[in-house]
This record gives C-alpha cells, structure tokens and sequence, in this order.
C-alpha cells in the first residue's frame, strides 16, 4: 500500500497515511483536530537501485548531494 499526503483545510495541518489506491480519495478525519474537511496534497518519491548500463553508487562518488 503507498503513503499519501494530506493537508487539514481545518487547521492546516499535513499528516501521511498509508491507505490502498482504491481509498486515496475517500475522506479522512485529520489526527490534529478530527476535522474530515481534509485534501490529498501532492507528494515525493524514490526510487532505489540500479539500471542495466547505468554505473552502480559507490562509496568514490564525489556528487554533492550524497
């Protein structure tokens, strides 16, 4: 099941929830303040490991974002 984000139009709060595709939509009470006035926000992900002909992280990188 995938994590979504949500924001409270109560208090403003933002909370994730881990729910099923088929309930991302479905309404939630906010953890702050029980308010069910709640909007699926926009969210980030990763994804991890290695493509075929793509070099494999090491420890000798010198990027600036490790």
């Amino acid at each position: 099941m995938p994590l979504y984000d949500y924001q409270c139009q109560q208090c403003k709060s933002g909370f994730t929830e881990l729910r099923r595709t088929s309930e991302m939509d479905s309404p939630i009470s906010c953890p702050e303040c029980c308010s069910m006035d709640t909007r699926r926000s926009i969210s980030c992900f990763s994804v991890g490991g290695t493509t075929s002909g793509m070099p494999a992280a090491s420890g000798t990188s010198k990027s600036q974002f490790r």
